[in-house]
């Protein structure tokens, strides 16, 4: 991490860091081979309390490369890495926030999974769906990785134990072939709107940490080349981080997601993921992460019912600022291609470094 000078480190901060994955489709998918994907990020967080109190800018700036192994190699729906992206160098984030009290006003270029629908212990996995479910990046144009959007977004930190988000999103992020840079921004109405809301409950069990999120979306129509696309469509999701056991710096968590869409015309129906964490549980490497998850993503239509995705990894934090992480995913009924394939097992090494 690099900082301003010392009377201005609460002021400005700098972050860079590199993402690297080294993925080998062992058995099934589409065929067996390897990939590389990587991912660099340069971030600037401007408080401005120097001159005016509550205020904050944000940059977040990245660079993404590589060759996607869902689409050429396993065929997976929920995608398999979540750096995967194409190839672009672009702004991924660039917003203004003011603070009133106990209320935080955001506006600007937006990351939805930033703030909604997240759980902690799973983004310690590489599958997508443990970040996002899938059901809520694919029903409607999400603004989650890669590409964000437009958005204003209030917070109401209600007290230590409750906070309400709601947010208004430009309905669908302008593609990269019109906007590579992610500074090029199609207002229309022919987009609609994404509202997202969320409601956020901490550390209900007094004698365990835990965060539970239970949210709701609504997007209200997408029209191309003047026909409708969609809709009215809309959802909920209900996602807990808890802790279930501690000592010491030694502790092991549990998340669970899951989510629901009725709407008919919608491609997924339901999606349901959760697994449990390991932190530090070998003493002399306190640092350590393992995990074992699953994901089930459902179809409304189509010639699978769902796609489910069962991951296991063991993160090794090396030095501070740099991390190994081996990791297995099988794929049942890999579900991004129209051909019916095969059960996939892959492998993915991936390299942290951070500064």
């Amino acid at each position: 991490m690099l900082f301003a000078p010392t009377q201005a480190q609460e002021t400005l901060t700098f972050n860079a860091s590199y993402v690297g994955d080294a993925v080998g489709n062992i058995d099934g998918g589409i065929k067996r081979g390897g990939a590389y994907l990587g991912m660099a990020n340069i971030t600037v967080d401007l408080k401005t309390d120097r001159w005016w109190r509550g205020g904050e800018f944000f940059v977040n700036g990245a660079s993404i490369h590589g060759t996607s192994p869902s689409e050429k190699l396993v065929g997976d729906c929920q995608v398999l890495v979540n750096i995967d992206g194409g190839n672009h160098t672009y702004m991924h984030e660039l917003w203004y926030k003011q603070t009133f009290g106990k209320v935080e006003l955001t506006a600007g270029l937006q990351d939805l999974n930033a703030n909604f629908a997240v759980t902690d212990n799973g983004s310690e996995y590489i599958n997508s769906s443990f970040g996002i479910a899938g059901l809520l990046s694919s029903n409607v144009p999400a603004p989650v990785f890669p590409l964000t959007a437009l958005a204003f977004t209030a917070q109401w930190n209600i007290n230590d134990h409750a906070t309400w988000l709601g947010s208004v999103f430009d309905g669908k992020p302008t593609d990269f072939d019109r906007n590579p840079y992610n500074l090029t921004w199609n207002l229309s109405k022919n987009d609609g709107v994404l509202l997202y809301t969320e409601l956020q409950l901490k550390d209900l069990l007094k004698a365990r940490s835990g965060t539970y999120r239970l949210g709701y979306y609504y997007h209200s129509k997408l029209m191309e080349e003047g026909e409708t696309v969609f809709k009215d469509d809309y959802g909920f999701y209900l996602i807990a981080d808890q802790d279930l056991w501690q000592s010491g710096e030694r502790r092991v968590s549990a998340f669970l997601q899951f989510a629901l869409s009725p709407n008919v015309n919608s491609l997924h129906n339901f999606y349901i993921g959760g697994g449990v964490n390991a932190y530090g549980i070998f003493g002399s490497r306190a640092n350590d992460v393992a995990g074992i998850a699953l994901a089930s993503l459902g179809f409304h239509r189509g010639m699978h019912k769902h796609e489910t995705a069962i991951e296991a990894f063991y993160r090794l934090q090396l030095t501070r600022n740099i991390s190994l992480q081996p990791d297995i995913q099988y794929i049942i009924n890999p579900s991004g291609s129209d051909k019916k394939l095969s059960n996939a097992l892959a492998g993915i090494l991936r390299l942290g470094v951070e500064f």
